[in-house]
């Protein structure tokens, strides 16, 4: 029997052209309800073997009739509607408890404690009223982010009670449930490094098979990601703490298959769980294809279809880095962008991708990339000039309601972001 793979697609990690382009099992795909994913239709239909609407009447019985080998989806968004089909169809995939876990981080910070794997105190919030116990429970400074969100979606960092309660209510409005936990202090890190990472993971029929650990650059206030790379910069005590901390996060979600990216602050009471999520994590896949010659795309497909994936090690000879440029926090207008030709001469610089055009409207609070710049290096000592290259020549113009200006990547990334004084939390 021919194999075939069912891909439920929304906008997320990975970009429709990588998924048509890398999978080498054919596609059977079915789109979200959304103005993105119906965007893309026309470039499925090219090259799939079938393209179906989530909201299709009859779709099990229609995929059904293909015969899938397994089902994938590589946006977070979709992960329930993912799980429900692989149960309809009886295919391998996270179950609706694991989704929940997976998805819901005030399930999931409910299962590391109970489990004993991470102790940060959270509690829900549905109405403003609830906020003044939940701080004197808590205690100032806290991290607000929804329940369900991704990409640092409406997470902010509180450090007064009178300024949280003004800022929960359109939060409260726009997400309905929201997470209230302890802020976690990160340990002294020098400038532009982060202090946090990420961990990418294969899970193959629960065995817990770690691909790499990802460093982070610093974080542009309130938790806007600009850069990640590997190797990451940890000692070898941390890198192994790290590393087992996440496996434990992986085995008290009950975790059985899957590809996991999960973050983690380095804190000077060691690592603490940020967050674990069920997909790939955003632009891994080009920076393991750039750094370790792994399709992590392919992988994800071949592993849905229950293939035993045996990774090579990652041990790059340099260090690979993508620099994102943050959107700016404040709703505009792109007016004018940054071209290939204005980093193509700096040192390094391998790779340019341009995520925004004019007319594009941009700005909020969580990650938004305007593009991403790769570079590579001998090391990192080697990789701080070029990040400050990279931050001096990416110039972006914005409308904001009339008023047009010009922003730098530093600019965008915020006086004193990449400074050791500046307050950075937990990402959401």
């Amino acid at each position: 029997m021919t194999m075939a793979l069912i891909v439920v697609y929304d906008k997320g990690a990975v970009s429709p052209l990588d998924i048509v382009s890398k999978i080498s099992v054919p596609l059977i795909v079915v789109l979200a309800d959304t103005a993105h994913a119906r965007r893309m239709r026309p470039l499925f239909e090219e090259s799939c073997l079938a393209v179906y609407d989530l909201a299709d009447a009859g779709l099990v019985a229609a995929l059904a009739r293909h015969q899938p080998t397994g089902i994938q989806t590589y946006s977070e968004p979709m992960l329930r509607a993912t799980s429900a089909l692989a149960a309809a169809l009886g295919l391998p995939f996270h179950d609706a408890d694991v989704v929940m876990a997976l998805t819901r981080k005030d399930a999931q910070r409910q299962r590391l404690r109970a489990a004993g794997v991470d102790a940060t105190v959270s509690m829900t919030l549905t109405d403003i009223c609830e906020w003044d116990s939940i701080v004197a429970r808590i205690k100032l400074p806290v991290v607000i982010k929804p329940a369900s969100g991704v990409a640092s979606r409406n997470t902010l960092l509180v450090h007064d009670a009178d300024t949280g309660r003004a800022l929960l209510g359109p939060i409260i409005d726009q997400e309905g449930t929201v997470v209230v936990e302890e802020y976690l202090s990160g340990a002294a890190v020098p400038a532009p490094w982060g202090d946090y990472v990420s961990v990418e993971t294969v899970v193959c029929d629960s065995d817990i098979r770690h691909l790499a650990v990802t460093g982070k650059l610093r974080l542009a206030a309130p938790f806007r990601e600009t850069g990640q790379f590997w190797p990451c910069r940890l000692d070898a005590s941390t890198h192994a703490d790290v590393l087992h901390l996440a496996s434990e996060a992986i085995k008290a979600l009950n975790v059985a298959t899957g590809i996991l990216h999960t973050e983690i602050k380095l804190t000077a009471a060691g690592p603490r769980i940020i967050e674990v999520n069920g997909r790939v994590g955003g632009l891994i896949p080009e920076l393991a294809s750039h750094a370790a010659g792994i399709d992590l795309v392919d992988v994800g497909a071949q592993l849905a279809c229950g293939a035993d994936i045996r990774l090579p090690a990652v041990v790059p000879d340099r260090v690979y880095l993508q620099f994102h440029t943050p959107a700016p926090i404040e709703a505009g207008t792109v007016t004018s962008v940054c071209r290939r030709a204005d980093v193509s001469d700096i040192p390094g610089v391998v790779g340019y991708t341009e995520l925004v055009r004019r007319g594009d409207m941009v700005g909020g609070y969580g990650t938004h990339e305007l593009n991403v710049v790769s570079a590579e290096a001998a090391d990192h000592d080697a990789l701080e000039p070029i990040v400050d290259m990279i931050m001096d020549r990416v110039v972006y113009g914005f409308d904001f309601n009339g008023r047009r200006v010009a922003r730098s990547a530093r600019d965008l990334v915020g006086v004193g972001a990449f400074s050791a004084k500046c307050a950075v939390g937990n990402l959401g």
